[in-house]
């Protein structure tokens, strides 16, 4: 009998068992791929990670970056950058190991290159089994195993067609003429309800693009292929070895992530910020909260009760990802206009640096964008505003 058992060892369950293991308690850990696996990702991490973090994770960062270069539909090029770091990129399968080994060392049973196939809430107890036939029982069930996983899919019911989809190439730097340095590039407007990027690693360029699946349409091959043949660094590359992958970002309507014994944690509960489909950080942050939670209610009772946890994402989390949302819909469906204000008024950016750092709070940053967007002379902006953007 475990006292939790967690499906998936990504960057969520990777750092639960961590936390759950050096607190004391009997954790199992399963996951279907065998450490370490590449896993398709743009794997920006914002700086605000390690304040929730109590190891370093610089061994695994491969650049470290101060802003960005902004383009709509690969054109009006805009630098803004700060004085101070923004985000970390890593490569995931580096970056997953070393969470992974962490949880190791806390003293963390791992059972890896196994697929989870069912798992059930008996009531006083919660049961995984195995593609191999094994069977394991636990107290409490960590579901960590992405969107389309069984934790989440089978006993809440989220739908993983709730979600942006995705395509990303690794593109050797020996091959592109180009040094981004310490910046990002963001692509605006060469798909619908998203952007486009390329993230400098040490070896590599991350290339990617994501879009809301129902706006994509299946077109996503089609815009990451305009993409690459309209940025000047990628024309001419060939670029077909690529993965797909989907963002199950958070939306209005998904089922709580507490369910009985059952929590879910990062991407299997939808737990991805819908306007910059950051899900590293948020993946670790509900970890580390779901873990104190177990925590809490092992040490104090004899009672297993989780639903602290769905209490702190609706106190912390959902205000911030519903904020988002509001952005993500002036953003992505009047992108054109969005650069045009970024091009008049760059100090948004800047500004916005410091929420992703997590220096300010998502809902002030909103509301102040909120007035001075409307303070501006854009009449078609700012009556689509009144009756959709509105502060909270």
């Amino acid at each position: 009998m475990y006292d939790a058992i967690v499906v998936g060892l990504g960057p969520a369950g990777s750092t639960a068992a961590y936390t759950l293991a050096k607190a004391g308690l009997k954790v199992l850990g399963i996951d279907k791929a065998r450490f370490p696996r590449y896993k398709s990702c743009g794997g920006c991490i914002s700086t605000k990670i390690e304040r929730i973090l109590d190891f370093s994770i610089a061994d695994a960062i491969e650049q470290t970056v101060y802003g960005a270069t902004f383009t709509y539909k690969s054109e009006r090029a805009m630098d803004i950058v700060s004085g101070r770091a923004v985000g970390h990129n890593v490569m995931r399968n580096t970056f997953d190991t070393l969470l992974l080994a962490k949880a190791k060392e806390a003293g963390a049973e791992v059972v890896e290159g196994v697929r989870v196939t069912g798992a059930a809430d008996n009531g006083s107890s919660v049961s995984v089994t195995t593609a191999d036939g094994r069977s394991f029982t636990g107290r409490v069930l960590v579901g960590a195993d992405g969107a389309s996983g069984v934790i989440g899919r089978e006993l809440f019911g989220l739908n993983p067609k709730e979600a942006a989809v995705s395509i990303t190439a690794e593109v050797p730097y020996d091959r592109v003429k180009t040094d981004y340095g310490r910046k990002l590039f963001i692509d605006f407007g060469g798909i619908p309800y998203g952007y486009a990027w390329i993230f400098p690693k040490k070896e590599f360029l991350s290339v990617g693009i994501a879009g809301d699946a129902i706006k994509v349409g299946g077109r996503i091959k089609e815009y990451f292929n305009s993409f690459a043949g309209t940025h000047a660094a990628l024309k001419g590359l060939n670029l077909d070895e690529r993965i797909g992958w989907t963002v199950p970002i958070y939306y209005d309507g998904a089922a709580p992530s507490v369910k009985g014994r059952v929590l879910l944690i990062g991407d299997t509960g939808h737990l991805v910020d819908p306007f910059l489909g950051e899900g590293i950080f948020y993946a670790i942050r509900t970890a580390k909260a779901a873990a104190e939670a177990i925590i809490d209610t092992m040490m104090g009772s004899t009672k297993v009760d989780l639903a602290p946890y769905q209490a702190w994402l609706e106190k912390e989390i959902y205000p911030e990802f519903k904020a988002a949302g509001r952005l993500s819909d002036l953003v992505y469906n009047h992108p054109r206009l969005w650069y045009s204000i970024l091009e008049k008024d760059p100090d948004i950016m800047q500004r916005f640096y410091n929420v992703i750092r997590g220096e300010e709070d998502s809902d002030s940053f909103y509301n102040w964008v909120y007035g001075k967007i409307r303070s501006k002379p854009w009449k078609v902006i700012r009556r689509w505003i009144d009756s959709r953007f509105l502060p909270v």
